[in-house]
């Protein structure tokens, strides 16, 4: 089964109702709920995800928005797990850890966490803007091994913070039956990095973690000199729990599949069985292109 990630409608969704009707009138029976859900939609579209209406495939942190913050605040960041401040990281355990709950409640097997990032100097987006404004040959190599040089250097603080963070977690992941799927992200300063997936895994092997592969993040990252697709995959498909599946094309993600550069055939060859399947589409692709991009991944083999 392939379900759809509710990132699709909620950003314009202000019942439960708009959020869930139309992924229901396209026919998909699993979704995952994702973090800008509100709890007063929350509310609303619990009595269908207790008929199964809607089968909860997983959970994506912070689900649902956390009480101190404003809707537009939401977010899968909003809180980082590998902060410095104390304070944000006691946040971060005590609401992901009621994301786990909120899981648990609902029978879904993983939760998606974003892991925080290693602060640098240098712009979160810098890599992606030069792509973008066509200015990569020339500058894009020089700013990329900066930014991968400093954030060698002041990496292993943000790694001592996650792995505290991470340690609290895994208690009440474990009691509560749920796996946590650490997320590869799409900007370099972002944690895990090819590396840092090994070493999360290798720190906290018998624990309830696994990896949670994002097709476009992938991507992107191999449009920009970081990594090989193919080469993350190799390394940690072993440990995948589930996948968003969405494509892209230079540094833009989350379209459709099919209307990307993404080789899902090689994806497709390293999916685990078992693993959770799940399109991450962004608006503002229309009901008729998330069919589509459905259609490319079963005829592609994936999710049948």
């Amino acid at each position: 089964m392939i379900g759809l990630s509710t990132v699709w409608t909620s950003r314009s969704a202000h019942t439960g109702e708009e959020l869930l009707g139309p992924i229901l009138d396209l026919g998909f029976e699993g979704v995952e709920l994702e973090y800008r859900i509100t709890q007063q939609i929350y509310r609303e579209i619990l009595p269908r995800l207790r008929t199964h209406e809607l089968r909860v495939l997983s959970v994506h942190n912070y689900f649902p928005v956390p009480d101190i913050l404003p809707p537009e605040k939401a977010g899968g960041d909003c809180f980082s797990l590998s902060s410095l401040d104390k304070g944000e990281r006691e946040k971060g355990i005590y609401y992901t850890s009621r994301t786990i709950e909120f899981a648990h409640d609902l029978e879904a097997r993983v939760v998606v966490l974003h892991l925080g990032r290693v602060e640098t100097e240098l712009p979160r987006d810098g890599l992606q803007e030069l792509y973008r404004e066509g200015r990569w040959e020339g500058e894009g190599e020089p700013l990329l091994q900066r930014e991968m040089e400093e954030r060698g250097r002041q990496r292993e603080p943000y790694l001592s913070a996650l792995f505290f963070s991470l340690e609290k977690i895994v208690k009440r992941a474990e009691r509560m039956g749920v796996t946590m799927g650490i997320e590869n992200r799409y900007y370099l300063q972002e944690i895990p990095d090819k590396r840092e997936i090994g070493i999360i895994l290798a720190q906290f092997q018998g624990a309830p973690i696994g990896y949670w592969h994002d097709t476009g993040h992938a991507a992107v990252l191999e449009t920009l000199g970081v990594l090989r697709h193919d080469e993350l995959l190799q390394l940690y498909a072993s440990s995948m729990v589930g996948v968003h599946l969405h494509d892209a094309i230079g540094v833009d993600d989350h379209k459709p599949p099919g209307q990307g550069e993404i080789d899902f055939d090689m994806v497709r060859g390293y999916l685990p069985e078992g693993a959770i399947t799940v399109m991450e589409v962004h608006p503002p692709a229309t009901g008729e292109e998330v069919m589509k991009g459905l259609d490319f991944l079963k005829e592609k083999g994936i999710g049948t």
